[in-house]
């Protein structure tokens, strides 16, 4: 569900009875892409600030703090074909350095505590962030997981990710004995494989696979559909 929130200027994203603050604003001196929300207060040492009950301090309910830009850094991509004899094998590695994401869906899972990561915390007695721990962990993510002031940039995410894009192996049958069946003057025979896995990735998420293409929810994920990979055959007859 969307809709315009008038008094704060920004987009709330309620996902069955979850709202997520953040808008995505371009300010003098800014950048396009730019993501705004709420962040924990910090001292001058960048150190995280707790209350009497040693639960984080969020610097206010509004989406005022700059927690990130969705644009990469720069885009990289490698492909090659390496032959030997009657064999081939294609590649093409995809990368994408810099940028944030934010995840909707992790907000959504902390809220509820059912994601992984809040187990785990929940078991070992404490919540750490950045090498800073809090043990109060049921007020931590009652802060974080708040439906009225949910902390942004605690789900924030680098978009930094490279993969293996395509990958294909082919074998061209040897012409001799083509030419015995007196049909085809040459068959190649390919497996070919796209979107096959990460070699790197900070996101709990494909960092390409966004909410929508709208520029207000450009580097956001919230439920999108999985990414998937591909494996398919060829088979080239030439007459």
């Amino acid at each position: 569900v969307e809709r315009l929130h008038p008094e704060l200027n920004s987009f709330i994203y309620g996902i069955e009875g979850f709202s997520m603050n953040y808008v995505m604003q371009l300010k003098e001196g800014g950048s396009f892409g730019d993501i705004y929300g709420c962040k924990f207060v910090r001292d001058e040492e960048g150190k995280i600030q707790t209350d009497s009950n040693g639960v984080p301090i969020p610097v206010n309910q509004k989406n005022t703090e700059k927690v990130g830009n969705c644009n990469p850094d720069y885009l990289l991509g490698w492909g090659n074909t390496l032959t030997y004899k009657g064999f081939s094998l294609y590649f093409l590695i995809d990368s994408r350095v810099g940028g944030d994401v934010l995840s909707i869906t992790q907000a959504e899972l902390y809220y509820r505590g059912v994601s992984k990561a809040s187990g785990d915390a929940r078991n070992r007695g404490y919540v750490e962030v950045h090498g800073q721990k809090f043990e109060n962990v049921s007020g931590f993510y009652k802060l974080v997981g708040s439906q009225s002031n949910c902390v942004t940039e605690y789900y924030m995410y680098s978009a930094t990710n490279i993969r293996l894009r395509e990958l294909a192996i082919s074998y061209s049958i040897p012409r001799p004995l083509v030419e015995k069946m007196k049909v085809f003057s040459s068959i190649d025979l390919s497996l070919i494989g796209r979107n096959l896995f990460f070699l790197h990735k900070d996101a709990p998420f494909d960092p390409d696979a966004v909410m929508s293409t709208e520029n207000s929810c450009q580097g956001v994920d919230a439920f999108n559909t999985p990414s998937t990979r591909s494996i398919g055959f060829s088979a080239k007859f030439t007459f």
